[in-house]
């Protein structure tokens, strides 16, 4: 076994950049462990590396990749806590663990952090390798599939409704955007917490599946007059917080579906990166803007533990074979899901 396929990127650019090849079975350093894949799920992080950078260089060639789910197939010299034939996950964020953020326990804000499978090749091969310290093992109740469909899209919604927001019991919440992974796993995690969940969407269908995941009440965002239908089914209050991971092309109207002393919490931007923004709408309603990246280690473990116990459940729109990648980022391009495009590699 001297060679394996991977999803390779040279070059940032269109679709067609994304090239299946051979290329060398990675070895584990000391404190790594090489793991087998047999799913990884696509974000929106690997079309926004595709297309090129947004907020610095990532090494190239590259093999995106961040939700994985697999079985370690090595370990390295230094390992001890985990053996050949353990199924498992990881935590995407590798951080310094010296800066003063990380001291605080802060590392989603860590400066030096990197990700895998942006800044060192990830899960869109037959094999990949991972700091042991950011493995978890994988829940026993749920497939690969499943499994490679929860990490991101789980804790960063658990660290933007609870951790950042502080969603409480009988509050209401806005979620935009309810086909995407966050946003359908913000459903659930916004129920657990015993909000009052309003989504919006572009179809029927999309619409139903809001519901059956929880949502009190969905509009069609295609509606001219969606948020005001927010508004009225609120009596005219307006929502505690809003859940934006959309960026430009929501945010107005997530500010707009907001009550006084409410809270936006946004997390992404590929939709674009500003736009005109009325300041006297935030002091005289005293609105808060708070800003939310990625999740912690715990935070994804508890998540985790939830889909195990049937709590969260991990949504698939379908999964692909490794060798139709470009088609699961057609599919993302084009918002032509609802939850996670899974890719099966093993």
């Amino acid at each position: 076994m001297n060679t394996m396929r991977a999803a390779v990127i040279h070059e940032h650019g269109d679709r067609d950049v994304i090239q299946l090849e051979q290329v060398v079975v990675p070895e584990p350093t000391d404190d790594e462990v090489r793991i087998k894949v047999h799913a990884c799920a696509l974000n929106w992080l690997d079309v926004g590396i595709r297309r090129g950078p947004q907020f610095g260089a990532v090494p190239l060639p590259l093999t995106t990749g961040v939700d994985v789910s697999g079985v370690i197939d090595a370990v390295g010299s230094d390992v001890s806590d985990w053996s050949a034939g353990d199924a498992v996950t990881f935590y995407s964020l590798v951080t310094c663990d010296d800066c003063e953020y990380c001291r605080d326990g802060e590392v989603t804000v860590c400066p030096q952090h990197k990700i895998i499978g942006e800044h060192m090749n990830g899960g869109l091969a037959e094999y990949m390798v991972a700091p042991a310290r950011n493995l978890i093992a994988k829940p026993a109740n749920l497939t690969h599939d499943e499994v490679a469909a929860l990490p991101v899209v789980s804790m960063t919604a658990w660290h933007m409704l609870i951790s950042v927001a502080r969603l409480q019991a009988g509050e209401t919440v806005f979620i935009p955007g309810a086909g995407g992974g966050v946003a359908s796993m913000g459903i659930q995690i916004a129920k657990y917490a015993g909000a009052t969940v309003i989504a919006s969407t572009s179809t029927a269908e999309k619409m139903e599946r809001a519901r059956e995941l929880g949502a009190d009440y969905v509009v069609n965002y295609r509606d001219k007059n969606w948020v005001d239908q927010v508004i009225d089914y609120t009596d005219g209050r307006g929502v505690d917080v809003a859940q934006d991971l959309v960026g430009a092309m929501t945010w107005a109207d997530s500010l707009r579906t907001l009550a006084r002393n409410g809270r936006l919490v946004v997390c992404g931007s590929h939709s674009g990166k500003s736009f005109n923004l009325r300041i006297p709408q935030i002091y005289h309603r005293q609105l808060s803007i708070l800003g939310s990246n990625g999740g912690a280690y715990n935070e994804l473990r508890h998540c985790l533990e939830l889909a195990n116990r049937g709590i969260l459940r991990p949504v698939i729109d379908r999964a692909l074979p490794l060798s139709q990648i470009r088609e699961g980022h057609r599919i993302l391009e084009e918002h032509d899901h609802f939850g996670k495009v899974v890719i099966q590699v093993a």
